[in-house]
């Protein structure tokens, strides 16, 4: 809950991710929603510090968790939006401890409590390795009574010396100023090992651009092979809106894509920053950022979508070298972009009534440029482009009934939706 300095501006595409919940990898049941209908992305979360009713069915056709940095929710969505609040002990003190196991013996059983804000950052929690180490301890048990999950400490990248904190480190014994998140964590983590503390999935912060945020993710687990969740993130030095908003688009399809993240939280609900606000002053009005983050799909492997319908291109269960970019297109917000000969995106369909349907598929391509329907390997049928530029092309698939993965593979074009019809 800060402006963080970027220490560097420097992957996996699948829908695994979509079956986890928290920190675990427990199967989630399959949801069949219609072509065009709301998806709530499992992953995706925002950080508040207040939210209204309008705010929350704002967020909520796609946003499916929030936080305060607080123990307990000081606004609550109504019943026709459902947002899932998760409780953080912000800080190493016992009154917050005491008001999170008052908070959860109340019934409440959120998929994760969160555990410790920047212990590394000067004005956030700001304790020592050893202290973040016993802190999360005490947490932890507490998360333990009610059988959930704990995730943090929840790090900043980094901070200039006179932010850092300061200790002797059980690793390199001595002295250390922890400027990066790095060497903080492994003595932490030499703290938990020695007190047999079972650490799951760890926390961090990126404020820096799409490199950044990128690089971390893939070093934090790289390094501690632990899922990551990304409980703050914005870009602090874009230019304008515009280009924080098409960062929120890639960082957001990045983080919804890549099966080492387990959520993500954008900073944050309102301010008066709109490179970072996803709603306006007015309750419930979003920001374009928030238009866009609430746009984005889900690649989640257990949702279905049930033809006939159109499914914009974007709402793919798994991708092989393509990337989702931001289209001219009329009517439509991304569009699926091929970048070689061999990419690939696969659907999820749920079929209710077997036979032949008719396909339309809006492209940008040359004349001559092919789109092959599989299942499998089988072939299902072609569409072929009939000039340059955006074009409509059609072609007839049958199908099975029942839930079933369509791959399309196209060379080097652009896809923004696909309709099918009976």
């Amino acid at each position: 809950m800060h402006k963080l300095i970027p220490l560097l501006s420097f992957f996996l595409a699948a829908a695994a991710i979509g079956t986890l919940r928290a920190a675990d990898a427990t199967p989630l049941p399959i949801r069949i929603v219609n072509c065009d209908a709301d998806v709530q992305s499992t992953k995706r979360g925002v950080c508040a510090n207040k939210l209204d009713a309008a705010d929350f069915k704002a967020l909520a056709p796609s946003v499916s968790w929030y936080y305060s940095w607080h123990y307990e929710s000081t606004s609550n969505p109504p019943p026709d939006a459902k947002m899932e609040f998760l409780p953080m002990v912000w800080g190493d003190d016992a009154a917050r401890l005491n008001g999170l196991r008052s908070y959860l013996a109340k019934g409440r059983h959120p998929r994760a409590v969160l555990a410790l804000n920047e212990p590394n950052l000067k004005g956030q929690a700001f304790i020592t390795p050893e202290k973040t180490a016993a802190a999360y301890t005490k947490i932890k048990s507490v998360a333990d009574q009610f059988h959930l999950p704990t995730v943090g400490p929840h790090m900043a990248i980094g901070s200039p010396t006179d932010s850092s904190i300061s200790a002797e480190d059980p690793i390199e014994h001595k002295k250390v100023t922890y400027t990066f998140m790095t060497p903080f964590l492994k003595a932490f983590y030499h703290f938990t090992d020695a007190s047999h503390t079972d650490v799951g999935a760890i926390g961090v912060h990126s404020y820096g651009n799409i490199g950044e945020l990128k690089w971390v993710v893939g070093m934090a687990y790289k390094e501690f092979h632990r899922p990551v969740w990304v409980t703050e993130f914005a870009w602090w030095g874009a230019p304008n809106v515009d280009a924080a908003r098409k960062y929120l688009m890639e960082a957001t399809d990045f983080l919804e894509n890549n099966p080492q993240v387990a959520g993500y939280a954008w900073f944050k609900e309102r301010s008066d920053n709109p490179k970072i606000s996803l709603l306006e002053k007015s309750p419930g009005q979003l920001s374009p950022l928030g238009q866009a983050y609430v746009a984005m799909p889900v690649h989640e492997a257990n949702v279905f979508y049930r033809i006939p319908g159109r499914l914009q291109a974007g709402r793919y269960v798994a991708a092989f070298d393509m990337v989702l970019k931001e289209t001219k297109d009329a009517g439509s917000l991304l569009q699926l972009e091929a970048n070689g000969d061999g990419s690939t995106a696969d659907y999820n369909l749920a079929v209710d009534a077997p036979g032949t349907y008719h396909v339309k598929i809006r492209a940008l391509g040359h004349a001559g440029g092919t789109i092959n329907f599989l299942n499998g390997t089988s072939p299902l049928g072609t569409a072929t482009l009939q000039k340059d530029g955006w074009q409509d092309v059609e072609t007839d698939l049958t199908l099975a009934k029942g839930t079933q993965t369509v791959r399309i593979k196209i060379p080097l074009m652009a896809l923004t939706w696909l309709e099918f019809s009976k």
